[in-house]
């Protein structure tokens, strides 16, 4: 299949960026919660490590992508995970595009509102995964433009929760719009939360737009707005979701 797989990696990431607790499933860029059990609440989510393989499948002008996830199972191995073959996953899956995407780690404290997922399990390479969600996503999307800094809309109920005392990462638009990080990737680059209060000398920043680290005084919760999350990445691929303050 003949795409963009960096954009692809972008737009799965960025729909899905809460996968590993609501799954979802979209078609046409429409995201639809998809999630049977309990709405609750996932407690210490700061700093856990996770990975997901992205195993996506062309059909007419469609790509469905089912998004594989180790949250919640166990932390991601760092041995087995790097030796991971995604061209051996593509041939075993007759898949057209596999992605590896991870490690990534959380950075809000909680989850509201998260919900069962499917406790179906399958192991790759020795690590346990299952499916968070599935994807459907016009071709014509995935063969689109730059990705980075590029805000995209996503059907959402879950709430992220940054407690008091903490600190958060956030990105500025022009407008003074306020995305909040929820998640980093050491994809690409090595990366720490402890790093993360440097990122405004280490990105490359559209014009207009700013990056800040601040430790809250009070508690802060970043939802969607009438169910729509707005959501973006930087270009190590961290994840922020637009805030309400």
């Amino acid at each position: 299949m003949k795409t963009s797989l960096s954009l692809l990696t972008f737009a799965l990431a960025a729909l899905l960026g809460c996968s590993s607790t609501e799954a979802e499933t979209t078609s046409g860029g429409t995201t639809t919660d998809t999630t049977t059990g309990t709405a609750g609440s996932v407690q210490d989510v700061r700093g856990d490590r996770y990975c997901e393989i992205l195993i996506g499948t062309l059909e007419g002008t469609t790509v469905h992508v089912e998004v594989w996830n180790t949250y919640l199972l166990n932390d991601c191995p760092d041995e087995a995970w790097k030796a991971l073959d995604a061209g051996a996953i593509k041939s075993e899956a007759e898949a057209d595009v596999v992605i590896l995407n991870g490690p990534r780690y959380w950075t809000m404290d909680r989850f509201e509102g998260s919900k069962v997922v499917d406790t179906t399990v399958e192991t790759f390479g020795g690590i346990e995964m299952r499916v968070a969600g599935t994807l459907d996503l016009p071709l014509a999307e995935v063969m689109g433009g730059e990705s980075a800094y590029s805000p995209r809309k996503v059907e959402r109920t879950t709430m992220w929760v940054y407690e008091a005392g903490k600190s958060v990462y956030e990105l500025i638009d022009p407008e003074g719009n306020i995305y909040d990080m929820q998640s980093y990737s050491v994809q690409e680059v090595a990366q720490t939360e402890e790093s993360l209060a440097g990122l405004g000398q280490e990105l490359t920043l559209p014009e207009g737009w700013t990056f800040q680290s601040r430790v809250l005084d009070a508690e802060l919760s970043v939802t969607a707005v009438d169910g729509v999350a707005t959501v973006v990445q930087d270009e190590r691929g961290n994840t922020y979701q637009l805030s309400q303050q």
